[in-house]
């Protein structure tokens, strides 16, 4: 009789990657787009279940002065749209791909975030535009504080929760169905996003964060933050870098396997995904070196006793869930492109 895990293999599980750097890695550190650092290669999705990735537009401080964020914002998504049509077998931005009877010639779908927000004003009409583009979630702070929010990268006492600016964006950003993503964000931020979309009924996500329950770390999640982004109907993407994996900062398969555990008994197995953080500098786990290593969580997730069908649910379909819900689904491909 045949392992679980062996079963697995075989039949590859659909894979939704909630967090890859390939476009920070591009742009700003000089690797190939259809390479990055090795950990996503283009070259190495065919065959091991990918279909779905969330690449992040980040401007780093360094890169950008104040006054021209917005405009380098927009250069990074000029960019990043023309590298993904010149490089197999990534899609443009949307829920095409995983529509009944829609080619698969280019079966890796894409989606776009914002990771660190600032240049972002509260109208209507310029986050419109962006959701329509594909940007599917905003993470308002990354390492430090600005001017929407306090980042749990930075000294908490200073500047606690969303600034006034912060509150009138999230509220526009729900408004128009788009996802707060509040990995990155400080504890006070979490809260009050959290509290926000508890009345506004709108799905709050982190797209690569972890359970500080078993790695006291501040970029992880307390049980009363996972608790209530699973009841938003939102999703915690388990992060692949070892000091968010572990209290010691080393950290295996295991481990990994231990966060979908705690975060699919806390909030439920339909608010667990991957948000791995790969080609962003991290220390992934020897098991999951690179995206060709998805199944080998899949196939320890079986032998940790879930069923194929949450399993299913882990490796990608709960991102499909958020990322192409009924919202999205109605507005069909997004094809309006690079302004």
């Amino acid at each position: 009789m045949p392992l679980r895990g062996v079963e697995a293999a075989e039949r590859p599980f659909a894979v939704v990657d909630l967090h890859v750097d390939l476009v920070y890695r591009h742009l700003y550190k000089g690797q190939p787009f259809a390479s990055g650092l090795g950990e996503f290669r283009a070259a190495a999705l065919e065959g091991v279940g990918v279909v779905g990735v969330v690449l992040p537009l980040f401007v780093p401080e360094w890169a950008s002065p104040i006054g021209a964020r917005r405009q380098d914002y927009e250069g990074a998504y000029a960019a990043a749209y023309e590298r993904i049509l010149e490089t197999p077998p990534y899609a443009l931005p949307g829920c095409g791909v995983h529509q009944a009877g829609a080619a698969r010639s280019r079966p890796v779908q894409t989606w776009f975030a914002f990771e660190g927000a600032a240049h972002l004003e509260p109208k209507t009409e310029e986050l419109a535009s962006w959701i329509l583009r594909g940007v599917r979630s905003f993470g308002l702070v990354h390492t430090k504080h600005n001017a929407l929010g306090s980042s749990s990268g930075s000294s908490p006492g200073s500047r606690p929760g969303l600034t006034p600016k912060g509150r009138e964006v999230v509220e526009k950003i729900q408004g128009l169905g788009g996802l707060v993503d509040v990995s990155h964000a400080s504890d006070a931020a979490t809260d009050e996003i959290l509290d926000r979309a508890a009345e506004s009924r709108s799905i709050v996500i982190a797209t690569h964060s972890n359970a500080r329950a078993l790695a006291a770390h501040p970029r992880n999640l307390t049980d009363a933050q996972i608790r209530a982004i699973g009841r938003s109907g939102g999703v915690i993407g388990v992060n692949f870098h070892q000091p968010f994996l572990s209290g010691s900062g080393r950290a295996s398969l295991k481990d990994v396997v231990a966060q979908v555990l705690h975060i699919r008994r806390v909030a439920g197995v339909e608010h667990v995904a991957i948000g791995s953080d790969f080609e962003g500098g991290i220390r992934p786990v020897p098991e999951l070196a690179d995206a060709s290593r998805y199944q080998a969580l899949a196939a320890a997730l079986l032998e940790a006793g879930l069923t194929r069908r949450e399993v299913s649910l882990v490796m990608g379909e709960n991102a499909l869930r958020v990322l192409c819900g009924p919202f999205f689904s109605r507005r069909g491909d997004d094809r309006n492109g690079p302004p």
